[in-house]
């Protein structure tokens, strides 16, 4: 019986034969068609237990680095809500990895990597939490330099120059821009050197390690796509030109809008006939320009949550949500139940995304989509709303 229950609690890895054959599957196809080298000599280096911090900046960068890697095994720490979509649960659990609620207090994640670090395991942890909209690293999440010096392993780092330029997250899917990708692995601090390093350094170094904006590193590089500007509206929502919002389209290489604005935007994401030469300085630009102190955003939306199966229901719902400087609002149904809940925006923290269709935020413990009406192309503002504000407030509490 004991014996039972200890291996229950095992985090354990996934099972070499199927990886050996994931990775045979995987390898050509992609180092082919989308460009990759590799900068992974230290890899046969590599023995657990140990930590590695990873760029995220598309929704393939646990296959990139999982190529990278083999064949060590890696854990991975994913959020908990890819265990509850149907594609993707099964081979998750498959993979033995431990899951984390975004931007909420989950102490089971910290047993479950206290438990594969007993297992010796590779644990592989996207340190900005979310993944990035537009191409360049966030800020590292509270508390990841504090699990890195609790643990006390080698720390390395992963980065993959030119993942957001192939899978830009505002693409429409299966639309992949073929180009080239750069990936890395690098050995950051041994074990003993992280035991030395105060909490800020480790959090400097890990921070210094992962930042990359793909715009700068991939610069001139050519990304074959038959239609390259096709979706950057879903992160694009204010025109420079006539400061209106949700007037913005884009396709057929163009970004314009109803005042006559028409950008072009070439295949090395260079923008043409515009007031800025990148996708990211125009994100940039919209998001400096929220003035946090008058703009109010609220909106009816479609909401969805897990059903009785524990799968996500992208219809469970509908109701209000509104968002200021002090609080977040959102009040409706959910299969039939009414829901009404206020957060003061210091617990939010930020919005994990899928430009163009929702974000995320969980309330007690419940991941609810948001999918704002009647223009989902808004959902990033009220990104970059949440983003420009908790970097308001770090600022002030770091200058008290």
């Amino acid at each position: 019986m004991s014996k039972k229950k200890k291996n229950n609690n095992r985090i354990g890895k996934i099972n070499p034969i199927l990886y050996a054959v994931l990775y045979a599957a995987l390898k050509g196809k992609y180092t082919k068609k989308y460009g990759i080298t590799y900068d992974n000599a230290i890899v046969k280096d590599i023995k657990g237990p140990a930590i590695i911090v990873a760029t995220h900046t598309c929704d393939k960068d646990h296959i990139l680095s999982a190529l990278t890697l083999y064949p060590v095994r890696p854990t991975y720490i994913v959020s908990d809500h890819f265990m509850h979509k149907r594609a993707t649960a099964r081979l998750l659990k498959l993979a033995h990895v431990i899951t984390k609620k975004m931007f909420s207090a989950d102490f089971s994640t910290i047993r479950n990597v206290l438990r594969a670090k007993k297992e010796n395991a590779v644990i592989l942890i996207f340190p900005e939490g979310r993944l990035s909209c537009y191409g360049r690293t966030l800020p590292i999440t509270e508390g990841t330099a504090e699990l890195i010096k609790k643990l006390g392993v080698d720390l390395y780092a992963w980065k993959a120059e030119g993942a957001y330029l192939t899978f830009p997250k505002w693409r429409d899917k299966d639309d992949d821009r073929c180009g080239r990708i750069h990936s890395s692995v690098k050995l950051l601090l041994s074990a003993d050197e992280v035991m030395q390093k105060s909490v800020d350094e480790i959090k400097e170094i890990t921070a210094q390690a992962i930042e990359n904006d793909d715009e700068l590193a991939m610069a001139g590089v050519e990304y074959k796509s038959d239609d390259i500007a096709r979706g950057a509206d879903k992160i694009l929502f204010k025109c420079p030109n006539c400061l209106k919002e949700g007037t913005i389209t884009a396709g057929g290489g163009h970004i314009r809008c109803e005042c006559g604005l028409d950008a072009t935007l070439d295949n090395c994401y260079r923008l043409h006939n515009a007031p800025f030469t990148r996708l990211n300085e125009w994100f940039d630009w919209q998001q400096e320009s929220i003035d946090l102190e008058s703009e109010v955003l609220s909106t009816k939306a479609r909401l969805g949550c897990y059903d009785e199966d524990g799968f996500m229901d992208y219809n469970a719902g509908e109701g209000e949500v509104y968002l200021d400087k002090d609080v977040f609002k959102i009040s409706g149904t959910l299969h039939g139940e009414k829901i009404e809940h206020t957060l003061k925006t210091e617990k939010l923290v930020a919005f994990p995304v899928t430009p163009g269709d929702h974000f995320d935020l969980y309330i007690n413990n419940r991941l609810i989509h948001v999918i704002p009406l009647p223009d989902p192309n808004l959902t990033v503002k009220w990104v970059c709303f949440l983003d420009k504000l908790t970097a308001s407030q770090k600022a002030l509490e770091k200058q008290n």
